[in-house]
């Protein structure tokens, strides 16, 4: 729905005409009370598609209430009084679900009103076509009197009338406000002035950006102010704010509130994960039970509701709060609720997840602003999001499960699934079998393509499985719902199978693999760079930052970027001056030598911590690591503070950490860390709260098939394996370990790095500019002397 300030006219497709009356009405029942269920509807599967049709489109301009609508209809054909639309089914047989037949449904009522109305047909006939990803067809037919077009089209109205008046709003005192807006403070840092034309122009013109914005940079408001400004000048029509991180979810939060402070009026929302606004005791995720809120009745009037409360940026309290009041689903209520909003701040699976992103916004995209904070993310969440794997136990499960009875043709199809399943890939892995350690049999293979016999099975499990489900929903009590939840859990996990092996292609690899006495099958995506193009391809513009997405031409490249995208890197607000870097090229700790090397490194971090009294962070490779070290430093400095991060840490234990170094309590306090774990990224530590951080090691992902693999994939491509795979995703832990260290313009610090493999020019060239005056150091005693010198100077200016 679009408000045309110029024709005074509200522009509204047909498929948001419907969708918004249904979400006034109820998210999953029907609109009319003589509407027909799937089972009364003649269906039967297709072999072709339907005769050669013409695609039609008009608009239809009428006033209701003081506005002017012009509604955007479109029919795949027309023959006569006969219409035809087609809508992707996401069945595997095509079957549509309730919701895809009501929605096409209708369209296709919309359509039919209009042209009853024109060519004055007592009747129309509909005719719906579903498709399905791997190409099967339904059909369903019937046909309509006018009287029930125009009481369905009446019925949509009252709905879309409501919604009118925020949008009539938002074109005519939102937008103006964010046209003028002025930055929210009263400098701008060095670099922030570029990022930002830089982004405007990126996200007006469309295209996309990578840019590295230090910390200091103030990038969050870099980003946004931009974005919000090409939305006032309706360049762009809505802003998404793409984050991995609570916390930085709640920087752009407060971004917002200060910007509406200065006078801008801005409607924002952040998008929650459902299981941490649910309020119905997760119901929904048992099919034996009702969750009273799952129907969403009356959701259109709640978001009005929340919309009427004039809140800058509305959170999960408020949702939890409205959903109860309204009997409505908290996590639907914010999905609609981001309808009514100028920026929506989420999750990078919303967008960037085959199996979760928004599919109201993005599965036909719009002009949208797309800003991705800690980007450098990105890469390996997305890797996650498009690959997957199933083991033989898994394909067989059904046929050990109790709740389906022993006439479930799932079931009785389970076991030969597996023996298919074997019989496909133990000879690949035949050859390869080794005995380890334990006198187990272990073995990996890598193929370059799918056997084709995979997708035949794949196709059988799913029909079987299909069909014996929708038998159970069509008659629903205890025992069958019980039986719905195990169909549906099983088939959600083939068809995600199912799925990545129709992505297979050249970014792909099958790993095969043989581990406790059973076939484990995974499809591993090696470069993100399409999937991720594809859908930053849903948006107008993009602008991909981080305060370490470094080097720029790795970060662009596995981000779906082209050579035409344009890549920024803002210099630093810091001066070099402010930081001391060291490393300690002496020193190995590869896997195979850190046990000779442990005291070593133990006696470089006393060096370091003795230089100054204060707060210092030590992050190690690993758990086992960091362990071991943190007991000898204990043993051999006991008089020192020390605190260790602990494995799977709850929120409270975190921030108990975090608490300690926050204390002004001017003694020494050591904490253990791990690279790339809770604490090297994402916290904020400024002033005297952290004053060094000690590096090492090199940060390197594990070796694994996968990661070889990776580097025989980029080797190929780049002749830059080995950095692709390994030494750019590790220098990027280091990166943003030390970026605890320097956080605000009076802070200074010191930075320690230990790894003999830092004097290798691949790793120096991929140091930032910030660190051009790092010191390459022997021992210990030159460690000290020279912090200790750092120190000093900080002392005499």
């Amino acid at each position: 729905m679009k408000y045309d300030i110029s024709e005074e006219k509200i522009i509204i497709s047909q498929r948001e005409f419907v969708s918004i009356a249904r979400r006034s009405v109820s998210a999953t029942a029907s609109f009319d009370e003589d509407e027909p269920s799937l089972s009364e509807i003649s269906a039967k599967r297709l072999s072709a598609i339907v005769g050669e049709v013409k695609e039609v489109g008009i608009s239809h301009e009428f006033s209701a209430l003081g506005y002017g609508f012009k509604l955007i209809l479109r029919a795949d054909g027309v023959r006569g009084d006969e219409i035809i639309l087609a809508g992707n089914a996401a069945s595997y047989k095509a079957d549509p679900s309730r919701e895809e037949l009501a929605e096409l449904r209708g369209e296709a009522f919309l359509f039919g009103f209009w042209l009853a109305e024109k060519e004055k047909y007592p009747s129309v006939k509909i005719r719906l076509v579903f498709i399905s990803e791997n190409g099967l067809y339904k059909e369903m037919s019937e046909r309509v009197e006018i009287s029930v077009l125009k009481k369905f089209f009446d019925k949509c109205l009252d709905s879309v009338k409501k919604f009118a008046r925020p949008e009539v709003e938002r074109v005519s005192e939102r937008l103006p406000s964010l046209k003028g807006m002025k930055f929210p403070y009263e400098n701008i840092r060095e670099g922030q002035s570029e990022f930002i034309r830089t982004a405007y122009r990126t996200l007006a013109r469309g295209g996309v950006l990578y840019a590295s914005a230090p910390t200091g940079t103030g990038k969050t408001v870099s980003a946004l102010y931009p974005a919000l400004r090409a939305l006032g000048d309706e360049r762009v029509e809505k802003v998404f704010y793409l984050t991995p991180k609570t916390t930085t979810a709640e920087a752009a939060r407060e971004c917002l509130t200060l910007m509406a402070e200065r006078g801008a009026n801005i409607r924002a929302v952040i998008l929650t994960a459902k299981d941490r606004c649910c309020i119905g005791n997760h119901a929904c995720r048992d099919a034996r039970k009702n969750c009273r809120f799952a129907p969403c009745k009356n959701i259109g009037e709640a978001a009005l509701a929340l919309y009427n409360m004039g809140l800058t940026v509305v959170t999960s309290r408020e949702f939890m709060r409205v959903g109860e009041q309204y009997g409505v689903c908290p996590h639907e209520l914010s999905l609609t609720y981001a309808e009514l909003s100028d920026v929506v701040i989420c999750d990078f699976n919303y967008l960037f997840d085959p199996q979760v992103y928004i599919r109201r916004f993005f599965t036909e995209g719009g002009r949208y602003a797309i800003l991705v904070d800690e980007a450098h993310n990105l890469c390996e969440r997305a890797r996650e999001m498009y690959s997957a794997e199933i083991t033989a136990d898994e394909i067989a499960a059904p046929a050990a499960d109790e709740v389906l009875g022993v006439l479930s043709p799932t079931k009785k199809m389970a076991d030969t699934a597996r023996a298919v399943f074997e019989d496909i890939f133990y000879p690949f892995v035949k050859e390869e079998l080794r005995e380890n350690r334990e006198g187990e049999m272990v073995g990996a293979v890598n193929l370059s393509e799918i056997p084709a016999r995979l997708y035949t099975l794949l196709d059988e499990i799913l029909t079987v499985t299909d069909d014996e489900l929708r038998d159970n929903l069509r008659a629903r009590d205890e025992e069958r719902d019980a039986r719905v939840k195990s169909l549906r859990n099983y088939y959600y996990k083939i068809k995600k199978f199912a799925e990545a092996a129709a992505r297979f292609d050249d970014a792909y690899k099958l790993f095969v693999f043989f581990e406790d006495g059973q076939i484990r099958v995974r499809i591993f995506c090696l470069d993100t760079g399409p999937a991720i193009k594809k859908c930053l391809g849903k948006g107008h513009g993009a602008v991909l930052f981080s305060a370490t997405l470094s080097p720029l031409g790795y970060y662009r490249s596995v981000l779906g970027g082209e050579r035409s995208d344009e890549m920024l890197e803002v210099n630093s607000p810091f001066a070099p001056e402010q930081l001391s870097v060291a490393i300690m090229d002496k020193i190995s700790t590869r896997y195979s030598e850190r046990e000779d090397t442990l005291l070593a490194v133990c006696r470089a971090i006393a060096a370091t911590v003795s230089a100054k009294r204060g707060n210092y962070m030590i992050f190690s490779p690993s758990f086992a690591y960091s362990e071991a070290l943190s007991e000898l430093f204990r043993a051999k400095y006991p008089n020192i503070r020390v605190l260790s991060q602990k494995r799977d840490m709850t929120r409270s234990e975190k921030e108990e950490f975090l608490a300690e170094f926050r204390k002004d309590d001017r003694s020494y306090l050591i904490g253990f860390c791990v690279m790339g774990g809770i604490y090297s990224e994402g916290i904020d530590l400024a002033g005297d709260s952290l004053i060094g951080a000690v590096i090492v090691g090199i940060g390197m992902p594990a070796l694994s098939y996968e990661r070889e693999a990776i580097a025989e994939y980029y080797q190929e491509k780049y002749d830059e394996g080995k950095q692709y795979a390994y030494i750019y995703p590790g220098m990027n832990r280091v990166f943003q370990a030390a970026g605890r260290v320097i956080r605000r313009e009076d802070d200074r610090g010191v930075i320690v790095l230990i790894d003999d493999r830092f004097d290798d020019p691949l790793y120096r060239k991929s140091l930032p500019k910030l660190w051009e005056g790092v010191q390459f150091i022997g021992d210990a005693k030159e460690l000290k002397e020279e912090l200790e010198e750092f120190w000093r100077a900080e002392e005499n200016n």
